[in-house]
């Protein structure tokens, strides 16, 4: 079955999702579920729901402090950021209040600290990170100085989809899959801002910015416990190449703007910062993003046409007819991670797998 090429004019509007997606509640992708499985794909995103995914997937040291990261740097940077609004409960730009490197500094690791373990582990990995936070921060900082962070307006966790509403046809010769893609990008440095008489209020001009940044951390790796009962860690670089998932996710955001703004990947660690871009990437030149938005296209593509086939049936039997056609790949290294053992036995018993 060919599924005709279709451009969604808003996600969330049920009335002009195809007839597997209403069923299934289902009306868009990101670049984290292209990182998984079609299996693991379909048990998290198709068989549960958004709530439940919300509660058992619990956050953990490495989230947390990255998120302590990015806020930091947010808060010193940023005119706009782009936060759920209380009033609309949908995502809008709202005016940063910017504050000095040290006070944002202090203000994330004291939040850090209120962070609950989910476990021993866990627990031993903030107390590492913990002491990890203050240079990742810094060296994160040092990163976005180099890329000129002082000289452009900021604009942070801006959300866009792709293909995109503009009525824009630079997209036109790729193939895309029947519902949008969407992603919030980190740093955009170079909107030109206009603030209302609301200081909530955001007007953004068409403009593209100037350059794009995904920011990624990592931290230190969990050892063995040594005699004395303390655990062990190895201290990580930054990567010598890139993650591919990451690439992908930044070809997103360069597809919003028709590829025409740089995209740079920017990593920090305890040790230190790299940059990835076009000239050191072939990943994140134009051709290279393009050709790895395909890859993930043609993911999603494949699943929307294994879908469509039994669209005219219940949701329970599309959900069943596609496990059939779907390889459980219960061995993958870190797909099925994180679900609870009933859960997992859930998925086991979908596939029929003792």
């Amino acid at each position: 079955m060919i599924l005709k090429q279709k451009v969604l004019e808003d996600p969330l509007q049920e009335n002009v999702l195809p007839q597997f997606a209403q069923k299934l509640n289902i009306n868009h992708y990101s670049s984290t579920q292209f990182s998984i499985p079609d299996s693991s794909w379909l048990f998290k995103y198709v068989v549960l729901t958004q709530e439940q995914r919300r509660a058992l997937f619990e956050s953990n040291s490495a989230m947390e402090c990255g998120k302590r990261v990015g806020d930091a740097l947010q808060r010193i940077y940023a005119e706009t950021i782009w936060k759920l609004s209380p009033l609309t409960k949908k995502i809008a730009p709202s005016k940063n209040e910017k504050i000095s490197y040290d006070n944002a500094l202090q203000e994330q690791v004291e939040l850090f600290k209120e962070y609950e373990p989910v476990d021993d582990k866990d627990a031993d990995k903030k107390i590492q990170y913990l002491e990890e936070l203050p240079n990742i921060i810094r060296h994160a900082n040092d990163g976005l100085t180099k890329l000129g962070v002082a000289d452009f307006s900021v604009t942070c966790e801006r959300q866009i989809s792709i293909p995109n509403d503009s009525g824009e046809e630079f997209l036109s010769y790729l193939s895309f899959p029947l519902l949008p893609i969407v992603g919030r990008i980190d740093f955009d440095f170079g909107s030109k801002n206009v603030i209302g008489e609301n200081p909530t209020e955001v007007s953004l001009s068409s403009a593209f910015p100037h350059k794009i940044i995904e920011l990624k951390t990592k931290y230190s790796k969990l050892g063995k416990v040594k005699k004395d009962g303390s655990r062990s860690f190895s201290r990580v670089s930054p990567p010598a190449t890139p993650s591919f998932n990451h690439l992908v996710q930044c070809a997103v955001y360069a597809a919003h703007y028709g590829f025409k703004v740089p995209v740079y990947l920017l990593y920090a660690t305890d040790g230190g910062y790299t940059i990835f871009d076009s000239v050191n990437c072939k990943h994140l030149t134009v051709e290279g993003m393009q050709r790895n938005l395909q890859i993930m296209n043609r993911t999603f593509m494949r699943r929307e046409k294994i879908l469509a086939q039994f669209q005219d049936l219940t949701r329970e039997e599309i959900i069943e007819n596609a496990v059939a056609m779907i390889d459980p790949n219960f061995d993958h290294p870190y797909a099925w991670n994180g679900l609870p053992e009933e859960l997992l036995n859930q998925a086991k018993e979908m596939w029929k797998v003792g």
